[in-house]
């Protein structure tokens, strides 16, 4: 027989033996909040506290865990969560209906009923009018005239039902559940997200998930299950042989890979928002999406701003062929050369205007066709060239620039014909200029004495990119003194700060002169002198 201290120490080793099984074991609800090492959890639990897979943190769920409405799980970056199990919402979500078009095909099937009796669908909605449903139950056709039920006889034989709506209406019906009563009186009963289908789309009477799981790290989905989860993905997510029932939209900003698994219900009319510049993998061929108008996936960008060189002068946008409704548009250029084709009044069009690609419930893979058109508006006469310049393919990304093609007009010279000159008399002059600039232009030139303006003859000149001309002219100093001339190009003063890219800010000047008094013999006319005489 042992002695009292020595099974007091096997019980003492046994509990310091077992102490880390015992913890592995334990139920989500006392797991600590934040995972820095690698865990796993087996068994069907409750999880009521948010919980943080953090750096180098691996959890492995096998299991189905229930989740608390209002929890949220984190992956932190260099974290990773494997779900081989479930993931679901602890509380019932909010009613769910299937909202049913022309050829929506359900296939409701009561396992092991093999008796006759009859099927009840049952409608969520009232029938509009002018519009019309017809039911086709296992080849048999029906119209819906708008009561709560639509009912008919079956022989079960522990098959799938075939139903097919033929709906053409403005406010498409809601199916809550298919029933079924049997010959003996047992009641049976299928909610809309229990059945296959094609062709319809999944609806709640909320836009909310009832948790949230956010990957900073990873996210590796084997034959796993989320119900009712809000996923947003900034890192990388990986989703195979899997299942997402009231779970989408995902959201994705860093990278999903995604194939052989059902998306059944969303809450938006798309089952993927790739966000931005995010990547996507997505096998069209293996995947089952929510259907109808719902697409599979979307990109849609944050904000569509295009920044220019124009500045603060006055510019326009046109576009055509913009966004997933390819609208047509003019707008203007804001103060600092800027446009957000992204911007409007109605979050809808806001939206619309927004997605640049995406993939419809029949799998077939669409691209915006737009182009935009920016113009900066010269003058009347001069300046008038068509400064624009077109994009096409329009930028299908959050930001995005673009330079139009402008002149910029330099004087390179100003030589006048003499160093001395007499006031109020012509002095010629020769003016260099050069469109350093990548657009035509026709401009005025301008000349000062100083900060008056000098008094010269017209000088225009008209300039291909890259041309230099001289043009002659005429300076009339209207006094004596050493005189110099300066000259710049003439540009509208609607054109506000960019004017300083259009031509030089501050001149040429020309050497000095030297203008002497106009001699009196010289300038009395012949007439003059004979009234004198």
């Amino acid at each position: 027989m042992r002695s009292l201290p020595t099974v007091m120490i096997i019980i003492m080793l046994n509990s310091i033996i077992l102490s880390p099984l015992y913890i592995a074991q334990s139920s989500a609800e006392a797991r600590s909040q934040t995972i820095n090492t690698s865990e796993t959890w087996s068994q069907d639990e409750n999880l009521t506290q948010d919980v943080v897979v953090g750096t180098n943190g691996i959890l492995t769920i096998d299991s189905k865990i229930s989740v608390s409405t209002g929890t949220t799980i984190t992956i932190e970056e260099g974290g990773l969560l494997i779900l081989n199990g479930e993931l679901v919402s602890a509380e019932p979500t909010s009613a769910t209906y299937m909202e049913v078009y022309n050829n929506t095909y359900i296939q409701p099937y009561f396992e092991g009923l093999i008796d006759s009796g009859i099927i009840k669908i049952k409608f969520a909605s009232t029938l509009m009018a002018n519009d019309t449903v017809s039911v086709s139950i296992n080849n048999e056709n029906y119209s819906w005239d708008g009561a709560e039920y639509l009912e008919s006889s079956m022989n079960f034989q522990d098959q799938p039902v075939n139903i097919t709506f033929y709906s053409f209406c403005q406010f498409c019906p809601l199916i809550e559940s298919v029933e079924a009563i049997d010959s003996n009186g047992k009641y049976y009963r299928l909610e809309a997200d229990q059945w296959n289908h094609n062709n319809g789309v999944l609806k709640t009477e909320t836009s909310d998930s009832a948790f949230e799981i956010n990957v900073d790290g990873e996210l590796r989905m084997q034959n796993g299950n989320f119900s009712g989860a809000g996923i947003s993905c900034h890192g990388k997510c990986i989703i195979e042989n899997s299942s997402l029932v009231w779970s989408a939209p995902l959201n994705i900003y860093g990278s999903l890979s995604i194939k052989t698994s059902t998306i059944n219900g969303s809450r938006t009319y798309e089952d993927i928002i790739v966000h931005d510049t995010a990547t996507i993998n997505y096998e069209t061929s293996s995947m089952q999406g929510t259907g109808g108008p719902t697409d599979m996936w979307i990109r849609l960008l944050s904000q569509r701003v295009i920044t220019t060189n124009l500045k603060d002068a006055p510019g326009s946008v046109h576009y055509e062929g913009l966004g997933y409704l390819g609208y047509n548009g003019d707008l203007l250029l804001d103060s600092n050369g800027m446009i957000d084709l992204g911007i409007s009044t109605n979050p809808e069009t806001s939206k619309y205007l927004r997605m640049t690609e995406w993939v419809d419930s029949s799998g077939e893979n669409h691209q915006e066709d737009g182009f935009i058109v920016i113009t900066l508006k010269g003058g009347t006469t001069v300046w008038n060239s068509n400064y624009s310049i077109t994009l096409d393919p329009a930028p299908t990304t959050p930001n995005s620039s673009t330079s139009v093609p402008l002149p910029n007009v330099i004087v390179d010279k100003v030589i006048p014909a003499d160093n001395s000159g007499t006031a109020n008399k012509g002095l010629g002059i020769m003016i260099t200029v050069t469109n350093t600039g990548s657009a035509p232009v026709a401009t005025n030139i301008q000349c000062f004495e100083g900060a008056d303006l000098a008094d010269v003859t017209t000088l225009y000149v008209s300039l291909e990119a890259g041309e230099t001309k001289d043009i002659p002219g005429t300076w009339y100093a209207n006094s004596s003194g050493a005189k110099s001339i300066n000259c710049k190009a003439l540009v509208p003063v609607f054109f506000k700060s960019l004017s300083d890219d259009l031509a030089q800010s501050f001149g040429t000047e020309s050497e000095t002169v030297s203008f002497k008094e106009p001699e009196d013999a010289e300038d009395l006319p012949l007439i003059l002198y004979s009234t004198i005489i």
